[in-house]
């Protein structure tokens, strides 16, 4: 498996799970919450970020320890988030997730990052 297919099913399912919570709670009445919105997209892009700058972060990430780890740690505590902050905590990481898969789209369309701004491409 290749490792965008890998990290798309990762974040599919990580996705599902957050939904699930949101779908089990009245937490879904919400879901376009500017400031959720905002801080899901602005927090997926710093993670994508911080991948493209560390070569630490890269090499951690492709452990398949790692990989798993984090979709259970960020769907856990997406539903600990729900019970201690509320709905919009949840649809934050929603939102960040989704950005994730826009940007994953943009990257298979045009075979580049935008994000990596010009620092990789040869």
């Amino acid at each position: 498996m290749t490792d965008f297919r890998r990290d798309a099913l990762l974040a599919g399912c990580t996705l599902g799970g957050l939904v699930a919570v949101l779908a089990a709670t009245d937490g879904a009445a919400r879901p376009f919450d500017p400031v959720a919105v905002g801080l899901g997209v602005a927090g997926a892009l710093a993670v994508e970020v911080a991948f493209l700058r560390s070569a630490t972060v890269a090499r951690l990430w492709r452990r398949p320890a790692v990989q798993l780890s984090g979709a259970v740690v960020v769907t856990a505590g997406g539903a600990l988030s729900y019970v201690l902050v509320g709905p919009a905590a949840v649809v934050t990481l929603c939102w960040g997730i989704v950005t994730y898969f826009c940007l994953l789209s943009v990257v298979l369309a045009v075979g580049d990052n935008p994000l990596a701004l010009g620092r990789f491409r040869r």
